[in-house]
């Protein structure tokens, strides 16, 4: 499987789980309208952030795939988040998260973040170190890992 997939399919899966929460538990669908279309900004957010991602990787003809990829980026989203990719996606989640008024869709952004802490990062970190030595070293020192 592309390591690239498990992430993409772990957004899909929250984006599931915060559109069944709201339909499953609408005891708990507490942000009332039109405050819940604050979630439109935060998810655009999201958007962007991960759209500036992109950018990078193709900007500098590298690729999301760590033991392919032939560039350390270190500017742009990248020179103030290692992981803006993620970071993007959580705003993105938690924007969707608060449209659809759910405390639990709300809380879902934060179960994706667990995880891609937990299981992700330090595998991609890992492969990072492989791939950059101590010039990714020198970078994870200086920028952290979030914001």
């Amino acid at each position: 499987m592309n390591k690239a997939f498990v992430p993409l399919a772990l957004l899909v899966y929250s984006i599931v789980l915060i559109i069944l929460f709201c339909f499953l538990l609408p005891d708990f669908n507490l942000i009332p309208f039109p405050y819940n279309m604050a979630g439109v900004l935060i998810a655009f957010t999201g958007f962007t952030i991960m759209g500036n991602s992109r950018d990078k990787f193709r900007k500098y003809e590298t690729t999301l795939a760590i033991e392919k990829s032939s560039h350390l980026i270190t500017d742009g989203v990248f020179a103030w988040s290692r992981n803006p990719m993620y970071l993007g996606m959580f705003f993105l989640l938690f924007g969707i998260g608060v449209c659809f008024m759910n405390l639990f869709s709300i809380l879902t952004p934060y179960g994706f973040v667990l995880v891609v802490n937990g299981f992700i990062i330090p595998k991609e970190e890992k492969l990072m170190k492989e791939a950059f030595g101590q010039e990714y070293l020198v970078y994870k020192s200086r920028v952290r890992k979030w914001v």
